[in-house]
C-alpha cells in the first residue's frame, strides 16, 4: 500500500505540474495572438488566465491536487465557452472539451478517494461536456463571433487545437498505461511472494512447477526449522520471525538464482528445486551447505545470541503427477531425519 500510494504521488505532481505549465504556456501564446489581432476582450481574459495559472503552482507545491484539479477544469470551461462565442466555432476551442472528457476521468480515478464516488463524477461531467459543446455549435450558428478571426488564423487555431487535444489524450493514456502496467507487477508480485521472508510463497511454487518441462532435471528439497515452537514459546514470535527472515535470506544467497528456485511452503517449512547440471552427489553437497551455513550462523535478536539447525529431505523426480506428491515424497525423508536426530540432510 506504501508503494503504491508513492507510485499515486509521483504520477499526480508530475501530471498536475506539467499540465498547469502547458495550460499557461497556451494562454500566453493566446494573449500575444489576440493582442495583435487587437481582440480586446480575448487578451485581457488572457491575461487573467496567465495570472490564475501562475498561482495554481502554489496549490500543485502544497499538493493540494483536488483543488488544483477543479480549480484548472472550471477555468478551461469557462474559457472555452467564452473564446467559442467571441471568436465562432471554426476556431476550434470547443474541440478541448473532447479532451477534457479523457482529462476528467483521469483526474478521477487519480484523486485521493480513487476507486470510491469520485469514479462516478468522470460521467455527469463528460455528459455536461457533450451539452456545452453541442450548445455551442448551435448557438454559433445563429450568432456571429463578436471577434472573427481572417481564414488563415481561424484554420491555425483550428488545427492547434486539434492537435493539442490528440496530444492530450494520448499523453494521459500513456500516464494511465504506464501506471496500470506498474501496479500490475506490483500485485504480481506481492500475489507471488511471502510478506514475512521475501521469497516466493506457495502459490508462485506451484506456477513455477507447471511451467517447468524438464522436471526429471530437477531434485526437490524441503526443509523444516528444528524445534522451532520451542523457540517461539522461549523468545516470542517477533523473534520467530527474525529467524525465519534470517534462514530465507541465507537460503536464497546460498542457490543459484538463475537456475533455482526457494520459496516458503509454510510455517517454518521451506522447499528449494536445484537444477541437476553436475554430479548428483555435487548437488546433494550444493544442498547441505545450506544446512551448514545455519548451522554455523549467530543469529542475535535483542541480547541473545541464537543457535538454529534445519532438516532436509531430498526427492528426485519420479514421474510425480502433482507438486504436492512430490513434496510428499521430500517430506517423508525429511521426518525420517527429524526421528533421527535433526540437523541433517537425508536422500
Amino acid at each position: 500500500m506504501k508503494h503504491e500510494k508513492e507510485i499515486f504521488n509521483k504520477i499526480l505532481d508530475k501530471t498536475c505540474l506539467y499540465s498547469n505549465l502547458i495550460f499557461l504556456i497556451f494562454h500566453i501564446v493566446y494573449f500575444f495572438i489576440f493582442l495583435v489581432t487587437n481582440s480586446r476582450a480575448m487578451y485581457i481574459i488572457n491575461i487573467g488566465s496567465v495570472i490564475f495559472y501562475s498561482l495554481l503552482f502554489i496549490l500543485i507545491k502544497y499538493k493540494k491536487h483536488e483543488a488544483f484539479s477543479f480549480l484548472a477544469f472550471l477555468e478551461i470551461t469557462a474559457y472555452m465557452v467564452v473564446a467559442t462565442i467571441l471568436c465562432g466555432y471554426d476556431s476550434g476551442f470547443q474541440l478541448v472539451f473532447i479532451g477534457l472528457c479523457v482529462l476528467v476521468f483521469f483526474a478521477s480515478y487519480f484523486s485521493k478517494k480513487a476507486g470510491g464516488i469520485h469514479l462516478v463524477r468522470g460521467l455527469p461531467i463528460s455528459i455536461l461536456y457533450a451539452v456545452i459543446f453541442i450548445f455551442l455549435y448551435f448557438y454559433c450558428k445563429h450568432f456571429d463571433p463578436v471577434y472573427p478571426l481572417n481564414p488563415k488564423l481561424s484554420t491555425f487555431f483550428y488545427i492547434t487545437h486539434t492537435v493539442a487535444v490528440f496530444i492530450f489524450v494520448i499523453a494521459f493514456m500513456i500516464v494511465l498505461i504506464e501506471y496500470v502496467f506498474r501496479l500490475e507487477i506490483r500485485i504480481m508480485k506481492d500475489s507471488t511472494t511471502d510478506k514475512l521472508t521475501q521469497v516466493a510463497n506457495r502459490l508462485a511454487l506451484s506456477t513455477y512447477y507447471s511451467d517447468l518441462n524438464d522436471k526429471e532435471n530437477y531434485i526437490l528439497s524441503i526443509f523444516d526449522i528444528d524445534d522451532f515452537k520451542k523457540l517461539n514459546d522461549t523468545y516470542g514470535h517477533l523473534c520467530g520471525d527474525y529467524v525465519l527472515k534470517e534462514i530465507a535470506r541465507i537460503a536464497k544467497e546460498s542457490i543459484d538464482s538463475e537456475l533455482d528456485f526457494i520459496s516458503r511452503w509454510g510455517g517454518e517449512e521451506f522447499v528449494v528445486l536445484i537444477k541437476i547440471n553436475e554430479n548428483i552427489e555435487d548437488i546433494y553437497k550444493k544442498i547441505d551447505i545450506i544446512r551448514q551455513k545455519i548451522n554455523d550462523f549467530k543469529f542475535k535478536y535483542e541480547n541473545n545470541v541464537l543457535h538454529a539447525t534445519i532438516t532436509i529431505g531430498i526427492a528426485s523426480f519420479d514421474n510425480d503427477k502433482t507438486l504436492d506428491l512430490w513434496i510428499s515424497r521430500a517430506d517423508e525423508k525429511l521426518y525420517d531425519g527429524k526421528n533421527s536426530g535433526k540437523n541433517k540432510i537425508v536422500y
